[in-house]
């Protein structure tokens, strides 16, 4: 009787070996799908001028940073940082170097493949956006953090304007932003553009430690998957079921 009962727990425990054998065998196979996910950290160098005023290797001790609003961005930035809409020579954004304009900077190209572009985009960084406009009409200045290519989506905005949602100046550490899938492979690049309108007062907007990454599904299984690791395990177990069974009708 106790040999029996050995045996039965013997192949009940061979069983769960199978089956975690067969669950191990699938994380593995969704690891290394999530390896192969698109994680791009970007310096600041990585961008260029495009239109404007575009400084991308501006010192955290350049005083657009060390004054505070509205003169600068209050300390927001402890390392290099992509400074927009005014030189680090400027005494202050108020008094910069351009007004009644826009700044555009651009990131070098980078490749997003189809299983990507498939998945959400997140974007995590660090910002700052001061000055001196009013936020009324032709004085409602504004930056926003897009990605484009052969489809492009917008992460994330801010304007002066009153009537925006979240108007004003501010700033944001670790800030985090996701768009919708992009739907199109391609090549890409991320766009920062500061729009400064037509009165004579001015912004500027500071950036740094961008990132973005794609966002698998959890557990993502295929159907195929599904019906191996769940046929497997309904399929083990009703066959331990019934040689418990005997077992027990022949005791």
């Amino acid at each position: 009787m106790k040999y029996k009962i050995k045996s039965a727990f013997q192949k009940f425990a061979n069983t769960a070996i199978t089956l975690s054998g067969v669950m191990t065998a699938a994380g593995i196979t969704l690891s290394a799908q999530s390896a192969q996910a698109l994680n791009i950290s970007f310096s600041t160098t990585n961008f260029s001028q495009v239109t404007g005023v575009v400084k991308n290797n501006a010192s955290p001790s350049t005083v657009i940073n060390t004054q505070a609003s509205p003169n600068g961005f209050g300390n927001v930035f402890t390392s290099n940082f992509l400074l927009i809409g005014a030189n680090t020579t400027n005494a202050n954004i108020p008094n910069d170097s351009l007004v009644n304009n826009n700044s555009d900077a651009r990131s070098n190209i980078f490749a997003v493949s189809a299983a990507d572009a498939a998945q959400p985009i997140t974007m995590t960084f660090n910002w700052a956006f001061n000055g001196n406009a009013t936020g009324v009409t032709n004085d409602a200045d504004s930056f926003l953090i897009r990605i484009i290519g052969p489809t492009s989506r917008t992460f994330f905005q801010r304007t002066t304007d009153p009537n925006d949602t979240i108007p004003g100046y501010g700033s944001g550490i670790n800030e985090i932003a996701t768009v919708t899938p992009l739907g199109t492979a391609g090549n890409y690049r991320i766009q920062i553009s500061l729009n400064e309108n037509l009165s004579t007062n001015s912004s500027a907007a500071g950036f740094n430690n961008i990132n973005i990454s794609s966002t698998p599904v959890p557990f993502g299984f295929s159907t195929n998957m599904s019906l191996l690791v769940f046929g497997g395990m309904f399929y083990g177990m009703n066959k331990l079921k019934k040689k418990m069974a005997v077992k027990k009708f022949q005791a």
